[in-house]
């Protein structure tokens, strides 16, 4: 251990001793089989050889940190120099990777499919735990905001209703959203990517995420499993699901048995609102600043990581507490 280590890890304790949830996030899960799929989607080896690769437990762990936080790549690279807590959460590495190094990793795990490996691994590990899917699952979706342009798209606007074509430079092109759509619920605007998630009624865990355009209707994405059941919103009336068991609420002129039944449903499917509370109102991530479909997919993916962890550590004192 290098000195400079030692001191920081003292210093650390202080920060410890005041409580740090992200210690207790860190000890929820089995980093290990992370390592090998991280390390997939770099392309130096000892026959080959190549410069160093950055240490994949940081790559996960950095992309945590910036989900839990709503940083940027910048500002994550600041803030793992600047914060005892992240220092520690990544376990007080020699060198921090770049920002300009993320990013170029968190596109090489979504080219590859690694990031679909890694959320599977979480699975496994959530399923070994005992958090296994028993009673049913709940499916909801949230719209994630991104950038329109307004000068941009003012602009296009004005060029439309002229008949004249709107021409971009390349560095230009870079800077604009390419997937984002529009949507329109409750009379708001909305402008972005939305994001579709599944959680188990028992311990409120996500099981799958997928991320779409915003003008997606929510219905026409089926999260179900053939065996399992399923409780979803008014938004899927109508809406066929590969579930054995259809807990979709229903819309229009309801017979007193059918108003029942949403009132039961709407109870048991109000814990799939939690997660996106969570992650826009604690992890302050209810935007996005990537300009693909792909990019917003493996973010999305370390949020509801993120997400996982957290309410492991919910759970876990819910344990230790008996309640």
């Amino acid at each position: 251990m290098s000195f400079n280590k030692f001191i920081l890890k003292q210093q650390y304790q202080k920060v410890k001793g005041l409580g740090d949830r992200l210690e207790l996030m860190k000890q929820q899960i089995d980093w290990k089989p992370f390592i090998p799929l991280v390390k997939s989607v770099f392309r130096d080896n000892d026959t080959t050889g190549g410069r160093p690769h950055t240490n994949e437990l940081i790559v996960v762990r950095s992309m945590l940190l910036q989900a839990w936080y709503g940083l940027s790549d910048p500002e994550l690279e600041f803030q793992c120099h600047d914060r005892l807590s992240f220092r520690n959460f990544l376990g007080f590495p020699e060198q921090i990777p770049d920002f300009s190094t993320i990013w170029r990793i968190r596109d090489r795990l979504n080219e590859a499919g690694a990031d679909e490996q890694i959320w599977d691994e979480l699975q496994r590990q959530l399923d070994q735990k005992g958090y296994q899917v028993k009673k049913g699952t709940i499916q909801d979706a949230s719209f994630i905001e991104a950038d329109v342009g307004k000068k941009r798209y003012s602009q296009e606007k004005k060029a439309r209703k002229k008949g004249e074509p709107v021409e971009y430079s390349e560095k230009q092109q870079r800077h604009i959203d390419q997937d984002g759509s529009f949507s329109v619920k409750h009379g708001q605007v909305h402008y972005g990517y939305k994001s579709h998630i599944k959680i188990d009624t028992d311990h409120h865990l996500i099981r799958r995420v997928e991320v779409t355009t915003a003008h997606v209707h929510d219905g026409d994405i089926d999260l179900a499993r053939p065996d399992e059941v399923i409780y979803r919103d008014k938004a899927f009336t109508g809406k066929e699901t590969r579930a054995k068991g259809n807990g979709s609420m229903k819309r229009g002129i309801l017979t007193p048995h059918e108003k029942l039944r949403n009132k039961r449903i709407c109870r048991i499917r109000a814990p799939g609102e939690r997660p996106f509370s969570v992650i826009k109102r604690v992890f302050h991530s209810d935007r996005t600043q990537v300009k693909t479909l792909e990019r917003v997919e493996i973010k999305e993916m370390f949020k509801c990581f993120g997400y996982n962890l957290y309410q492991l550590v919910t759970l876990e004192r819910k344990r230790v507490s008996g309640s």
